[in-house]
């Protein structure tokens, strides 16, 4: 109930968009000692690459959460799927028959302007701590943050650029950084 509990509260802060979950899943996961640093992190670069990544990722946490208790994984990636989808069906089945009306009301756009302001707060929020902690060194179970090696500043911008500027799309970003880590891997990794 734990697990369910805590993918519940993950899903009804998802307003804003999936960046915004990441730190919170990372603390009801990790904190309690049910997944690893490593694991997170490893799991979180994966589950990246298929749609719908954070609903995905809470499937992947609740599996591994239950590794170990003598439950089955099966029944913590449900959990976990159950508890991260139920509040936004939740809230989208019960709203939606008021949204005609209500959308309409100058209370109601100001009141959304400032929720969608404070969703992006979250989401640059989201992006500093995963930088805090977003680079797996051999040997070590926790993440340390990428701005202690210069070349993960460099591949980070690169991924800006590409993506601000000239209109790469999401894809072909991730496997440009998937290269750059190869070639990181060629210069330093294999000495």
């Amino acid at each position: 109930m734990d697990l369910f509990s805590n993918m519940y509260l993950a899903g009804t802060i998802i307003f804003g968009g999936g960046p915004v979950v990441i730190p919170l899943l990372r603390e009801y996961v990790v904190q309690p000692g049910w997944v690893t640093p490593r694991d997170f992190l490893i799991g979180l670069a994966i589950i990246q690459a298929f749609p719908g990544p954070n609903f995905n990722f809470a499937v992947y946490l609740g599996a591994l959460s239950l590794v170990g208790t003598g439950y089955h994984t099966i029944l913590g990636a449900f959990m976990g799927y159950l508890g991260i989808f139920i509040p936004g069906i939740t809230l989208a089945v019960g709203f939606q028959s008021l949204w005609a009306i209500v959308r309409t009301k100058r209370v109601v756009i100001s009141l959304l302007r400032g929720i969608n302001a404070t969703a992006v707060g979250l989401v640059f929020t989201a992006v500093y701590r995963l930088w805090q902690i977003g680079y797996l060194t051999p040997g070590t179970n926790e993440g340390k943050s990428l701005a202690e090696d210069p070349w993960w500043v460099v591949v980070a911008v690169v991924t800006y650029a590409e993506s601000a500027w000239f209109k790469v799309p999401a894809a072909v970003a991730i496997m440009i950084g998937g290269i750059l880590g190869l070639c990181w891997f060629g210069a330093v990794g294999s000495s």
